[in-house]
């Protein structure tokens, strides 16, 4: 490569030599040719200098004769004549060496010329040369950028190796750190396993064999490790209803939990416990594994027991206190209703009174009285007794509160408290529409009883997608904080003090409460801000149609 380059520096340096000579051999033969032009007007001055010598020695010889004064003047003229023509002479020689160095110009032109023709014949062949040079420099060019792209393309995929090594790297230190935090992990669930206060069983998920069992358990139900573990479920003590425990096993393989909320069990020393029971199966690694908790409630349920029953008690309690309200309740209409009969039976003219008015008094209190005991038959008797006798069928809401409206006007009235009804949809409910009235009421009366004189009680309807919920406002006393939980369960009195003047017994919110679930509704109350309670019944939208379906 490096000769090559010498080469062409070589071949440049030469022609630029020739190209030089060329110019100076071109100046040459310019100078020679002007040389040559000086010459021939010599030559031609010369012979015209003759040509006047000889006219001037004919008129010499003419006027020889004119004057003598004029032969100085010939003198002068030919002495000029001599200079000139010993000029001419000189300038004769000049020419001559000037023709001689001329030709030697021309010989010297003629062998630089054959120099510059063999130059340029190795000018030419070093062009050839060179473009051979050049296309192979062009080609090594080319594989130059193939290697180049070669070399790139090994570059890139160098990166791209020392990216997935580091990629893998990383992965390998995330799978070391997984591992200690899984080893980490297993000694803590191992711990946690081992100090558990609830019992743990193991089980293989395909054959329901024992695979572990913590201390607690073995400690519960008496029975060692060893007499747990390999093992199927219902082979041990206290799950041996083979049949039950087979069925609940197959459950649990099928649908991956199984919960228990008061299972007896039967403990080695035949003691029997109440446990809770929940079993679910999740991946441990890429084994799908069974664990089963199993937590003591024994004394738990001895407590809600406990409880159940003070609350039982406290209810009867309740409810002889409530009968006691009704008895005293039942005093006031049953003293109407006997003096309306004493009035009726004395013959006295004093009496100014019609039979006919006294009946339609004591008919108004046996209505009252039996309002007070149907209450009592509905909150002491058992539910589903009750839930037997409602007979379900289409109820027009609008209408319904529209006449529950007009009755509670009547009550109203002594308190001037105005009843207001929003806009009522025409929403057709399934149900009974004797207790729905009896619920509307309850809740209207409600508001009347402890609402203040000159109040107010709004009603007013919201639905929402398949149901709807009835809302009556009033602006009354309000229910305490401490109330509002209890408002709506049986013989629960928020004012211990309160007398309803014959007009309530305090069961009137629990007989809404059942009556809207039994129709498969909710109630509930908010308080107001300043005063006043929102009690809002919600129930289901649908007919008798839509019940079939």
């Amino acid at each position: 490569m490096k000769k090559i380059k010498k080469l062409i520096k070589q071949a440049r340096e030469k022609e630029d030599v020739r190209r030089k000579l060329v110019i100076v051999a071109r100046e040459l033969a310019v100078t020679a040719r002007e040389k040559e032009k000086v010459i021939n007007k010599l030559e031609y001055t010369a012979e015209k200098l003759a040509f006047t010598a000889r006219e001037k020695e004919e008129t010499r010889q003419r006027l020889e004769l004119i004057a003598d004064e004029l032969r100085l003047r010939a003198r002068q003229l030919a002495f000029s004549a001599e200079q000139l023509a010993i000029v001419a002479k000189e300038k004769e020689e000049a020419r001559r060496k000037l023709a001689v160095i001329a030709k030697e110009l021309r010989i010297k032109a003629r062998q630089l010329a054959i120099v510059a023709k063999e130059k340029e014949v190795v000018r030419r062949k070093l062009a050839i040369i060179a473009k051979k040079l050049a296309k192979t420099a062009k080609q090594l060019a080319f594989t130059a950028k193939k290697l180049a792209l070669v070399a790139k393309e090994k570059e890139e995929v160098r990166q791209k190796l020392a990216i997935v090594a580091e990629e893998l790297r990383l992965k390998a230190k995330l799978q070391n750190t997984i591992q200690a935090k899984l080893k980490e992990s297993e000694v803590r669930y191992r711990r946690l396993f081992e100090t558990a206060h609830d019992g743990i069983l193991i089980l293989n998920s395909k054959t329901g064999q024992i695979t572990d069992v913590n201390p607690f358990l073995e400690r519960l139900l008496g029975y060692s490790k060893g007499e747990f573990l390999h093992k199927k479920l219902w082979e041990v003590g206290p799950f041996k209803n083979t049949k039950a425990s087979k069925d609940a096993f197959q459950t649990l393989q099928k649908e991956g939990i199984l919960r228990y909320e008061d299972l007896p069990l039967e403990t080695k020393d035949g003691r029997s416990i109440e446990v809770e029971f929940v079993s679910n199966s999740y991946m441990a690694g890429e084994t799908l594994v069974i664990q089963c908790n199993i937590r003591d409630i024994t004394e738990r349920k001895k407590i809600e027991r406990i409880k159940e029953t003070e609350r039982l008690f406290e209810e009867e309690k309740l409810k002889v206190a409530s009968i006691a309200d009704a008895t005293h309740e039942l005093r006031t209409p049953i003293a109407i209703i006997k003096g309306n009969v004493d009035l009726a039976l004395n013959s006295s003219t004093k009496n100014t009174r019609s039979p006919g008015s006294a009946l339609r008094a004591i008919d108004s209190e046996v209505k009252h009285i039996s309002g007070i005991l149907s209450d009592l038959t509905l909150i002491t008797s058992k539910g589903g007794e009750l839930k037997n006798r409602i007979i379900f069928d289409d109820v027009n809401l609008n209408q319904l509160i529209k006449g529950v409206v007009v009755r509670a006007k009547v009550l109203a009235y002594k308190k001037n408290i105005s009843i207001i009804s929003a806009k009522i949809p025409n929403v057709i409910i399934y149900g009974d529409k004797e207790y729905l009235e009896k619920m509307v009421a309850n809740l209207v009366k409600n508001t009347i009883i402890h609402g203040n004189e000159n109040g107010h009680t709004k009603i007013y309807t919201k639905k929402s997608p398949g149901f709807i919920t009835i809302n009556v406002v009033d602006d009354g006393v309000g229910i305490s904080k401490e109330d509002l939980p209890h408002v709506f369960e049986r013989f629960y009195r928020a004012d211990k003090s309160h007398r309803s003047d014959g007009n309530s017994i305090g069961l009137g919110l629990s007989i809404v409460k059942w009556v809207a679930e039994a129709h498969g509704g909710k109630v509930g109350v908010k308080k107001m801000q300043g005063k006043g309670s929102i009690f809002s019944v919600t129930l289901p939208i649908k007919t008798k149609n839509t019940k079939k379906q």
